[in-house]
């Protein structure tokens, strides 16, 4: 029987799949080339595609409207508030907390979690996820959809030391084919990426093929009115120092190589009579894949000691189960084979802040403010040309009074000019210069001010400015006197941009998890964590990786049934990356920081890791416990464990009960708390100090 993975030209292949990967390259590249023009042709048809030159020219600064082209004297005044507010919008939500939430409910994985939550953590400040999550915002603002992709790639063009990073894409870098009617990207039977790399860098991650790699102008990259351009034209400036003679220049192609890499959900099984092996040898994507209906171990018997087997279904018998992945120029093949990451989801998270179900792209923040913007501008260089035209305004003279030339030097603004004329060649009372046109026509009417205003204003409302401006404030407040009323004003607007977030941030924590346990060895994460971070379940059989070197429930004395990959995923699975509702942002947080406060001042059974968690405390440590209540047990328990020990050093040094003291049965100073009022923050002495008070 003939491999799936053989090309037979007698077979008609179906012409929407990606033909096999011994197939001719042509022919891989022709299904490439296809899927890339149909990624494109979706792009187009797009509702939100029509904003991307605007928001390149609004952010830009340029103008492209009919004044552009008149007379050099006009204003070409551009205030451009809409840049602004779309700055605040992204700062504001670009500014995220610094944590991450895995948890498990296994409490064998306790420990783990905690230690993938460090490292995470650390990375996250290392490699400033936040300025590329930024970026992301920013493709959002402009092409309605922004994308970040993480990967794990080494530095000085793949010869130094890997890293983590998050890679930020604009939506027409982004090419899906058969997206379904959600708008799910990650069930797009093919997604591809368009990249960009310098020449070097291409040679060094892919040396095999450097005499296939050159410049060339892609009839692919630059279809997107421009987004291309602009974003290869800065990739330029920022590496050579150097910007594109012009927009059709051919010198960029001189520098730089298009690479596309295609993720297609292939759904070929292996329908031999033996195991087939995928990727690279040595490789951690490298695994094996059984035969349909062959016998695969699951286990051991713990009676009898003896392998139990299970016929292999479909699904083990999947060729591609984490995704094949295809790397290509127009012309050249570059990879084909199983994806490298073992996450097996498309390697991207969308960010969008104005998406509808039946818009699988969004809008940009440009959709709706573009005309708004352009109206102001029209009205301030009306303004402006009214206001030179007071300064220096056009006047009429009497030929018979004053010669050409004396008109043309005469300038109304020069201090003590002195201009002679014939008196008698002019009428009686009437002046050898006067305007052209009535003053009222170059005086600014107070309404066009008042216009701007109502325009500016219905701008910010439309961009909920307002309530970007009170969850910026909310981040950054140092009195808490003022916390209700601030949390009050976040409308539900920028509520719903900050819980839009919330999913894709859970994916990129999610790839970021198996990049961790596939790419990090112990001594790499020790450096993030420490000794005491590790997880104990680390140093088992196989110390110099973070993965189990068994499954659970299977005997440590002999060689583990499940693949590598199995292991990880079986590890990852359990460690759950969570973010709850409204907490990107601090949204509500302050409420719920003090309302635990103020249950635990009230007599309620809280643990302090419960307590000060909310309040982001580093290293703080945990109890034994599923629930808050076991919680609270562990840490009463331990906490007169600890004051025995001290009552016994204190004791073998000679050390009575210290002066003040609270001795057994004494009730605590001050006054009790009435509870007539949710609880709020109030300094005392003077700011000295804060307490949380509940007195109406």
């Amino acid at each position: 029987m003939s491999s799936p993975l053989q090309f037979n030209p007698n077979i008609e292949y179906y012409d929407w799949s990606i033909p096999p990967a011994a197939a001719p390259d042509h022919k891989i590249i022709g299904w490439a080339n296809g899927a890339t023009e149909e990624g494109i042709a979706w792009i187009k048809n797009q509702r939100g595609q029509t904003d991307f030159r605007k928001a390149l020219d609004v952010i830009s600064g340029t103008d492209t409207s009919p004044r552009s082209q008149a007379s050099d004297y006009r204003s070409k005044l551009s205030p451009n508030r809409l840049k602004r507010n779309i700055r605040e919008v992204v700062g504001t939500l670009s500014k995220l907390r610094p944590m991450w939430g895995y948890h498990s409910d296994n409490k064998a994985y306790k420990s783990s979690a905690a230690m993938m939550n460090l490292t995470t953590r650390a990375i996250y400040l290392e490699q400033f996820f936040d300025l590329r999550i930024k970026d992301a915002l920013r493709y959002a603002a402009a092409t309605a959809r922004g994308w970040i992709r993480p990967v794990y790639r080494r530095n000085m063009y793949g010869t130094g030391r890997g890293n983590i990073e998050l890679l930020a894409y604009g939506a027409p870098c982004v090419l899906p084919v058969q997206l379904p009617s959600d708008g799910n990207f990650q069930n797009a039977y093919a997604v591809t990426i368009l990249d960009e790399m310098p020449i070097a860098m291409a040679h060094g991650m892919f040396p095999q093929h450097q005499a296939q790699l050159k410049p060339s102008t892609s009839r692919y990259w630059y279809m997107n009115d421009g987004v291309r351009h602009a974003a290869q034209g800065n990739l330029l400036q920022r590496i050579f120092g150097r910007a594109p003679r012009s927009p059709g220049s051919e010198a960029l192609s001189e520098l730089l190589i298009p690479i596309r890499y295609t993720y297609v959900i292939d759904l070929t099984i292996n329908t031999t009579s033996a195991p087939i092996t995928m990727g690279e040898p040595g490789s951690s994507w490298s695994y094996t894949v059984p035969a349909l209906k062959q016998d695969i171990p699951i286990g051991i018997d713990p009676r009898s000691g003896t392998a139990i087997y299970r016929k292999a279904d479909e699904n083990d018998a999947r060729l591609y189960p984490y995704r094949r992945l295809l790397i290509s120029t127009e012309q050249t093949k570059l990879y084909d084979g199983p994806s490298f990451d073992w996450h097996g989801m498309l390697p991207l998270a969308s960010f969008c802040m104005d998406a509808w179900p039946w818009e699988p792209l969004g809008f940009s923040l440009v959709h709706d403010g573009y005309e708004i913007n352009e109206a102001i501008k029209t009205i301030d260089r009306g303004n402006m040309d009214k206001c030179v035209s007071q300064l220096d305004m056009s006047l009429a003279y009497d030929t018979n009074a004053i010669s050409e030339r004396e008109a043309r030097t005469l300038d109304p603004m020069m201090p003590r000019g002195r201009y002679g004329y014939d008196g008698n060649a002019t009428e009686p009372g009437k002046p050898p210069f006067t305007p052209i046109v009535p003053e009222a026509i170059i005086k600014i009417d107070p309404t066009s001010l008042q216009f701007r205003e109502l325009l500016t204003n219905t701008l910010d409302a439309q961009m909920a400015i307002h309530d970007i401006q009170a969850l910026a404030k909310l981040r950054a407040i140092g009195s808490m006197d003022d916390i209700e009323k601030i949390m009050e004003a976040n409308g539900p607007i920028v509520e719903e941009m900050s819980r839009s977030m919330e999913p894709p941030m859970r994916d990129i924590g999610s790839m970021v998890k198996y990049l961790v346990l596939q790419y990090m060895n112990t001594p790499r994460v020790m450096q993030y964590v420490g000794l005491d971070g590790i997880s104990p379940e680390v140093f088992d059989y196989d110390p110099a990786t973070l993965i189990p070197s068994h499954m659970p429930g299977e005997d440590p004395e002999r060689a583990s049934a499940a693949s590598t990959i199995s292991r990880a995923r079986n590890f990852a699975d359990n460690l759950r990356f969570l973010i709850m509702p409204n907490t990107l942002h601090e949204m509500g947080q302050m409420t719920f920081k003090l309302g635990l406060v103020q249950l635990k001042k009230a007599g309620a059974k809280i643990d302090s890791e419960t307590l000060v968690e909310p309040w982001g405390v580093p290293n703080y440590g945990t109890f034994e416990g599923n629930t808050v209540l076991e919680k609270f047990h562990s840490e009463q328990e331990a906490d007169l464990e600890y004051a025995a020990r001290l009552q016994a050093i204190g004791a073998s040094v000679g050390l009575g009960q210290p002066p003040g003291a609270a001795g057994p049965g004494k009730q605590p100073e001050g006054r009790p708390a009435t509870n007539a009022k949710p609880p709020e923050i109030k300094s005392k002495e003077g700011g000295a100090r804060s307490t949380i008070s509940t007195s109406g």
